[in-house]
C-alpha cells in the first residue's frame, strides 16, 4: 500500500464568486504556487507538500475551478487564462503579494501566461515537461523549430477528441468507472492514436495499479470531467479563453527547467527550445526514470530542486 498524506482540504470564495479547493501546508514560510494539468488534480503533488513546508515553503496546491475538490465556477467551464486570474486572486486572499511557482502540462500553461502577464508577482518557477512558449519562428532560426502542437497531434487524438466536441466526447464514456479507466491509461500506457502503439506519459512503473486509481478517482464525477476537458476546447477554440493568452514572448522570470526522459508524447526537443525561450535559464536538466509526471515520479528531484532554486529565500524567510 502507498503511503499517501491525508491533507487537510481548504477552501476559499474568490471575488468573482468563484470557490477553490486547495491544500495548504506551511503557512508563514516562502510562498509556493503548485500548478496542475490534466489528467491531474492537486493529488499529484502530495509526494511534495509534506517535504517542502518541512524544508520552509508555504505550499498551496488548489484544484483549478471544476476540478477535483473545486466545484464549477458560477462563470462556467474553466480555461487556463481564466484559471491565471483565480490563482492570482486565492494567493491574494492567502496574504501573498509575491511568490514561487511549480507547474508542468496544462499548469505550464497558466504559468508561461502568469509570468508574462504578472511578472511582478512571480519571484521565480520550476517547471518539467511543459509548454515553452509559441515562438516558432525563433526555434527554427536556433536548429530546434517544430511546433509542439502539431507534434502532439501527429502522435495522439486526445486534444482533437476532448477539444473539438466536449460534451460529445464526455458523453460518450458511459459512467464513473469508464471515466476513471480511461484517465488511469494516462499514467499507465495507453494507444493514443487508433492503430499506433502504446506509448507512455510516466516511466513504466511509475504508477501501479493503486497510484493510478488515486489519481483517476476524482474524474470518475461527469462535470468534473468535463469541466477539465474544457482545457482542451479552449486550446482549439481560443474565443473561449477568457483572455488572449500570453504564450507567445520570451520569457524573463528566472526559470529552473526539468524533463522527465521516459515521456513519450513531450519530445526532449523542449529542452532545446526552453534554452531559446527563456532569458534565465536555470538547466534545462534531464531526469531519469521518470517522465510526464515528475512531481510524483520522482518527487526526491524536484524537492531538492525548489530547496535549491530558493535557497536564498528559504534563508532569509517570506519575501
Amino acid at each position: 500500500m502507498h503511503d499517501i498524506p491525508d491533507f487537510a482540504i481548504n477552501r476559499r470564495t474568490l471575488p468573482d464568486g468563484t470557490e477553490l479547493a486547495f491544500v495548504r501546508e506551511g503557512a508563514g514560510g516562502v510562498p509556493l504556487l503548485m500548478l496542475h494539468g490534466w489528467p491531474s488534480t492537486k493529488r499529484i503533488f502530495y509526494r511534495n507538500i509534506g517535504p517542502l513546508a518541512q524544508a520552509g515553503f508555504d505550499v498551496i496546491a488548489p484544484d483549478a475551478s471544476g476540478w477535483g475538490d473545486s466545484p464549477l465556477s458560477p462563470h462556467g467551464y474553466p480555461d487556463p487564462v481564466r484559471s491565471v486570474h483565480q490563482f492570482i486572486d486565492l494567493m491574494t486572499l492567502l496574504g501573498h503579494e509575491r511568490w514561487v511557482l511549480a507547474a508542468y502540462d496544462f499548469g505550464s500553461f497558466s504559468a508561461l501566461d502568469m509570468v508574462n502577464r504578472f511578472p511582478e508577482r512571480v519571484i521565480r518557477q520550476l517547471i518539467w515537461n511543459p509548454m515553452v512558449p509559441f515562438l516558432p519562428d525563433i526555434y527554427e532560426q536556433a536548429g530546434c523549430g517544430g511546433d509542439l502542437m502539431k507534434e502532439n497531434l501527429s502522435l495522439s487524438s486526445h486534444i482533437t477528441d476532448h477539444g473539438a466536441d466536449p460534451d460529445g466526447f464526455a458523453g460518450r464514456l458511459a459512467d464513473d468507472e469508464a471515466r476513471r479507466a480511461y484517465v488511469r491509461g494516462f499514467y499507465q500506457g495507453r494507444v493514443w492514436r487508433d492503430g499506433g502503439p502504446v506509448l507512455r506519459l510516466a516511466a513504466e512503473g511509475s504508477f501501479d495499479d493503486e497510484a493510478a486509481d488515486f489519481h483517476a478517482e476524482p474524474f470518475g464525477d461527469a462535470e468534473s470531467f468535463r469541466a477539465s476537458i474544457n482545457y482542451y476546447a479552449a486550446l482549439l477554440q481560443p474565443e473561449l479563453l477568457y483572455a488572449p493568452p500570453l504564450i507567445a514572448q520570451r520569457v524573463g522570470t528566472e526559470t529552473m527547467f526539468l524533463y522527465g526522459e521516459a515521456d513519450q508524447i513531450i519530445g526532449r526537443i523542449v529542452t532545446r527550445r526552453a534554452e531559446v525561450a527563456y532569458d534565465r535559464i536555470v538547466g534545462p536538466f534531464i531526469v531519469e526514470g521518470g517522465g510526464h509526471f515528475l512531481s510524483w515520479e520522482r518527487p526526491g528531484i524536484v524537492n531538492g530542486a525548489l530547496i535549491s532554486l530558493c535557497r536564498d529565500l528559504l534563508k532569509g524567510g517570506r519575501p
